[in-house]
């Protein structure tokens, strides 16, 4: 399967390369980020190598894409977005997404998420797409919400994370 690429007016969605771990390890070194991430702040550049590698072989599993968000204006990946956790024979698949906060409240996810739904739904042939936050989380939620993701409710001790059980929030779209 050839990798899709999509493109929106200020981004590039490609797949991820090792020469974006540079720029990937510049946001996952900070705690702010990995804050509601399930992977603990990255320590070195072998650790952004290692998410790289791992986003690209689920690919190859079909198990989900993970998407580069490359800024076309300076080819700097400031993101990455896809999905995970992908059912073809239920029709369903989770979205997951982060971003460098150099670039957070200037509505890149938004613009990336956008072709990443459309691709879900009429490529992958969607019904569903899952989404957990934490539910502490609230620009992610802003961001469900404005994207017509509903609020499920709230998943209580759902992940193991960092050594504790934490809650999730669950949201949903449905392809009617």
């Amino acid at each position: 399967m050839i990798y899709p690429v999509l493109e929106t007016e200020r981004l590039l969605l490609r797949q991820l390369t090792p020469h974006d771990a540079e720029d990937l390890f510049e946001y996952f070194s900070l705690d702010e980020v990995m804050e509601y991430y399930d992977l603990d702040t990255f320590k070195t550049l072998e650790d952004a190598q290692n998410i790289i590698t791992y986003f690209n072989n689920e690919f190859e599993k079909g198990k989900g894409f993970r998407w580069a968000l490359e800024l076309k204006s300076e080819k700097k990946v400031i993101g990455t977005c896809g999905y995970h956790n992908w059912y073809p024979e239920h029709f369903r698949a989770e979205i997951g997404y982060e971003l460098n906060p150099k670039f957070w409240k200037k509505s890149y996810m938004k613009e990336a998420i956008l072709p990443i739904l459309i691709y879900g739904f009429e490529s992958m042939r969607l019904h569903r797409i899952d989404a957990f936050t934490d539910p502490a989380n609230i620009a992610s939620e802003k961001l469900l919400h404005s994207l017509n993701f509903k609020d499920e409710g709230i998943l209580r001790d759902y992940f193991f994370e960092k050594g504790k059980f934490v809650d999730a929030k669950i949201f949903g779209l449905i392809n009617e």
